[in-house]
């Protein structure tokens, strides 16, 4: 078979399975790239270790982080199993002589700082325009719950449920809540207010997605889009550009909430980790000022 088709049948055996979209969508990313590396043509049976081994070198002389190109590692580990189990390939996984490459590249996580949040929460806060408003909406939105943005873009009405949210399309498609706060509750309230006025005045309330957050057309917003939405905020704010993406904002809330509660498993839990040692990562974004004024008044001897 070759090495298109194998990849094709491989995806789509992954969507039988139930797998995670996000997770299926990295796969297909991941192994488009090797694709066209090797050139989709070839017989998968013929592909062998010298073939990995000069895909992964390109990739780290391209300049590549280690993480991209460990994740293009595992997608390939994963794909050549499956083909292992459906005879496709019938020699061993010529993957596993491959070794996860050692982090050179890792960096304490740069959140925003208290200053920037609030230039963050500013923007735009007093507008009455539907697009307008709702970018600060948005802004705000991931700032206070900490969820993903593929997580935000399928938000669904019916997700709104009293005093949380219901998210249904999650990365390890596993449901978890989200509370919503009296302030955030009180800023939804007014965007649905201003959103509902824009369509009716377009006299296109009737045809909208029902998704929660839409574009000026009333369809559903893209991934991409919640990117440009970050990049035009910490633009006009003057927030420094590095730091201008979507799951920073993931990050921050993070990183506040541990230092607001010091609890790491409600913390792992709002973020939907499967596994604390993930969550335990953005305690590198904690500084030492901020470990000092959160034992302050903690201390053994203070609370006999």
């Amino acid at each position: 078979m070759i090495l298109k088709d194998a990849i094709d049948e491989w995806l789509y055996d992954l969507e039988l399975k139930s797998v995670s979209k996000e997770t299926i969508r990295a796969y297909k990313n991941n192994l488009k790239i090797f694709n066209d590396f090797i050139n989709d043509k070839k017989e998968v049976e013929y592909i062998n270790v010298s073939d990995i081994k000069s895909y992964i070198k390109t990739n780290k002389d391209r300049g590549l982080k280690t993480k991209t190109i460990n994740s293009y590692i595992s997608s390939l580990r994963n794909f050549f199993n499956y083909c292992i189990e459906e005879c496709i390939y019938n020699k061993q996984n010529p993957c596993y002589s491959i070794k996860l490459l050692k982090a050179t590249d890792t960096k304490s996580i740069e959140v925003f700082t208290r200053e920037e949040m609030k230039l963050i929460t500013e923007y735009n806060k007093l507008s009455k325009d539907y697009i307008s408003f709702r970018n600060h909406i948005i802004a705000c939105f991931l700032l206070e719950t900490g969820i993903r943005n593929h997580e935000l873009v399928n938000l669904k009405h019916s997700d709104f449920v009293n005093d949380y949210i219901l998210l249904k399309v999650t990365k390890n498609s596993k449901p978890r809540i989200v509370p919503i706060s009296k302030l955030l509750q009180k800023k939804l309230n007014k965007y649905e207010r201003i959103k509902k006025y824009y369509f009716d005045k377009l006299k296109k309330s009737d045809k909208i997605d029902d998704n929660y957050f839409l574009s000026r057309t009333g369809k559903k917003l893209h991934q991409a889009n919640i990117g440009q939405i970050v990049d035009k905020i910490c633009k006009e704010c003057g927030i420094p550009m590095y730091k201008a993406y979507p799951h920073n904002f993931r990050h921050t809330f993070a990183v506040n909430m541990l230092k607001n509660t010091g609890d790491i498993y409600t913390v792992s839990k709002l973020l939907g980790h499967q596994q604390v040692g993930i969550t335990e990562i953005y305690l590198q974004g904690i500084k030492n000022d901020d470990i000092l004024s959160m034992v302050n008044g903690k201390g053994i001897l203070e609370n006999l």
